[in-house]
Order: structure tokens, then C-alpha cells, then sequence
């Protein structure tokens, strides 16, 4: 047993003077005085207390961080409508912009209209592929805006089917930040291959379809049951500044289960696979299939695994700390590979490890301290290059 302590014994030191201890005794100290309620007194306004207004604030080391708000309206000029907006910046070269005005149409049925806008100059670039080094890290700008209609059905306890169509449009700039090379130098001077789509921007329709069968119930909490789901998007770009008409898709699984082994205490074991295929022209890799950042592999930055496919299997373990908080420990194994896992092979395979806190309230406004890291592939050794440290609230919406 010395070999799995010493190996673990990281992870239970973050967990039990990091977390536990400290999250506890302020848990404690928040129910003797109790903070909860007057704090959502604090932030809570309207005639029928239907106003929520709470700062937000996000540090990915790593990245630029972000401060702002985020608002959520119910009964919105009407009482089946609920309005939704986020805003957060670092700055004119780092603003995102999201909001979502919802109306029930029935208990279970939604229709929405969602906007968005996103400009920023501190997005990383490792390369394309599974063997993508750690180092050098790259930075480019971007800026991307999304405007869609959306129907939503909860058909059944947590299942659901959403569909979405809209526009969408990309444009990249020559800036970066955070005293790293950018992009568009490495490009220009032969250091690195252009990245597919890469200063091609587009205004393009997209297409979208998701449908999940998920056993488990939304009340009192989720525990025990299965879960499907099956997502796809087919995106058209006309011709724009020179580039010829672009089209792909975009499509993928996942399958899993999760037991509550006692009290909350839930074990979610999952696969999940992506794809992107051309239809017509390049996909730009933006577009392409990523991992990391708020998609699997939580070790790694945002955009840090990028390729036409990936494959990962999730095992996570999450338990109640407080009333308001769950404690999380998740593992990831996977990575990216070519069209349709064109070199899918176990020494390509990454870990991905993380420890955090998070609330379990409204995932628009939620909380969230994590503490991860992650793995070169495993032919390389099985030694970490990546630690990623995240204090703060999410980008809802």
C-alpha cells in the first residue's frame, strides 16, 4: 500500500489542507452568522424579489483574468419569461459578453434567444495533434459573436432535447499578450505552420441538435442513473474576404453512468467521442475538435489539444461539503486525434487530474476553486508539464 500513498499523497494534501479544513471552518462560520441568507438579501432586488444581481470574477492562471456581473431577471416583462445576462472584462482587449432571454412555453418547454460576444487576445496555441509540445506556447487574438434561436424539451426527469440555429462570425487579429510570442510572428516568419483557417475569419449559419436520455431526477439531487447523449452541428461560411465557401459538421457521444454509494457521495464513470469533418473547404481549428479549459481534460488550458476527433474516458467523485458546496475529484484519460481517431493508440493517451470545490446551485452563477494538472502522452513518460489553478465564478449562460 506505500506505492498508492506515496503516489496520492499529493492529492490528499491539497484535499485536506487546501480544501477541507479551510473550506469548513468557513462553512461554519458562514451558518453561526448566517452570511447565505444575507447575502442573496444583498443582491436580490424587485417588487417580487425577481432581480439577482451578483459580481463576478474568474482567475485562470494562465490567462487574463475577468471581472464583472452577472444578472438573472425572472418574469421579465411577462411571468413565463426570464432574462439572463452576463458581462465580464479585463480590459477593452478582453470582453465577453453573454445573454439568453428565455420563455416557457409549458413546465418543460423552452424557446430562447441567445447572443454573445467574446473578444480576447490572451488564447493559447500549442500546436494541432496529439503529440503537441508544452512548450512553446503561443498567443493570438480573436474575437467571435454568436446570435441564435433555441428550442428546449425536458421530456423526462434530467433527459432533454435542444435544438439551436443561428449566425456566427469569426475574426482573428495580430495581437497577443503575456510577454509570450504571438501567433502571427511564429506564422510570418516560417516558425510555425500557419494553423488551418488561421486569419480566415467567416459569417456563417449553423445548425445544431442534442438529445439526452439521462434516468436520474433533478430533485431532490442527481444520484444514481444513466446517461446518453448524442449532439451534432453542421456550420455553412459563405465565401468572405477572398476565402472560397467553407462547410463542416461537427458530432459526438457520450455514455455514462453514476452511482450515489452513500449520501450524496456520487461516482460518475463516463466515455465521450468527438469528430469534425469537412463538407467543403478546411475547418478553421478553432472550429475543430479542443480539449481542455471547460471541456474534458480539465488540466489544461483552454484550446491546448486541438484536432479533427478525441477521445476520453471520465471518472469523477463528488461529495457534499456544505449545504451550498460539493467537493469534486475527477480524472481524464484521452486525447486528440486525426479524422475519425485516425492514430487512436494507448501511448498517445494523457492524464488528467484535478481537486476543487464548486457550488451546486445555477451553473450561471456559480463558484468554483479547482486545482489541477495534466500529462505529456504517455509514450513520453508519465510525468506532468501542465498545472492549472481556477478561482472564481463561471461564464454562465
Amino acid at each position: 500500500m506505500y506505492v498508492p500513498r506515496v503516489v496520492l499523497f499529493p492529492v490528499w494534501l491539497v484535499s485536506e489542507y487546501v480544501l477541507r479544513q479551510p473550506v469548513g471552518a468557513l462553512t461554519r462560520a458562514a451558518e453561526r452568522n448566517n452570511w447565505v441568507d444575507a447575502v442573496i438579501q444583498f443582491f436580490t432586488f424587485g417588487p417580487r424579489q425577481n432581480i439577482e444581481l451578483y459580481p463576478s470574477a474568474l482567475f485562470d492562471f494562465g490567462l487574463k483574468p475577468s471581472v464583472g456581473f452577472n444578472l438573472g431577471w425572472k418574469y421579465f416583462l411577462t411571468d413565463p419569461n426570464t432574462l439572463r445576462v452576463h458581462f465580464g472584462t479585463w480590459g477593452p482587449d478582453w470582453i465577453a459578453v453573454k445573454a439568453s432571454d428565455e420563455y416557457a412555453l409549458t413546465p418543460h418547454q423552452v424557446i430562447a434567444a441567445q447572443a454573445s460576444f467574446v473578444r480576447r487576445k490572451d488564447l493559447p496555441f500549442y500546436g494541432i495533434g496529439p503529440r503537441s509540445p508544452s512548450d512553446p506556447r503561443y498567443r493570438y487574438q480573436a474575437m467571435t459573436s454568436e446570435f441564435a434561436l433555441g428550442y428546449q424539451n425536458n421530456f423526462w426527469r434530467l433527459s432533454a432535447l435542444t435544438v439551436r440555429a443561428g449566425m456566427r462570425t469569426l475574426s482573428f487579429g495580430n495581437g497577443g499578450c503575456c510577454g509570450e510570442p504571438h501567433l502571427s510572428d511564429a506564422v510570418a516568419n516560417g516558425t510555425v505552420p500557419s494553423p488551418p483557417g488561421y486569419h480566415q475569419g467567416y459569417i456563417a449559419e449553423f445548425q445544431s441538435l442534442s438529445v439526452a436520455i439521462d434516468t436520474r431526477r433533478a430533485d431532490p439531487y442527481i444520484g444514481t442513473g444513466l446517461r446518453l447523449e448524442a449532439h451534432g452541428e453542421g456550420v455553412v461560411a459563405p465565401p468572405h474576404n477572398d476565402v472560397a465557401r467553407r462547410a463542416w459538421v461537427g458530432y459526438g457521444g457520450l455514455a455514462g453512468v453514476t452511482i450515489d454509494l452513500w449520501k450524496r457521495r456520487v461516482l460518475g464513470l463516463s466515455v465521450e467521442a468527438d469528430f469534425t469533418d469537412p463538407l467543403k473547404g478546411t475547418i478553421p481549428f478553432t472550429d475543430q475538435v479542443s480539449l481542455g479549459g471547460e471541456r474534458p481534460m480539465r488540466g489544461y488550458l483552454m484550446g491546448r489539444l486541438i484536432d479533427r476527433s478525441a477521445a476520453v474516458a471520465t471518472a469523477q467523485y463528488v461529495w457534499p461539503v456544505w449545504v451550498y458546496l460539493n467537493g469534486v475529484v475527477q480524472a481524464d484519460v484521452g486525447n486528440v486525434f486525426g479524422p475519425h481517431l485516425d492514430g487512436f493508440s494507448a501511448d498517445l493517451f494523457r492524464l488528467s487530474t484535478a481537486v476543487g470545490i464548486r457550488s451546486n446551485g445555477s451553473p450561471d452563477s456559480g463558484l468554483e476553486l479547482l486545482v489541477a494538472g495534466a500529462t505529456d502522452p504517455f509514450e513520453q513518460g508519465f510525468h506532468y508539464s501542465s498545472l492549472r489553478i481556477i478561482i472564481g465564478s463561471h461564464h454562465g449562460i
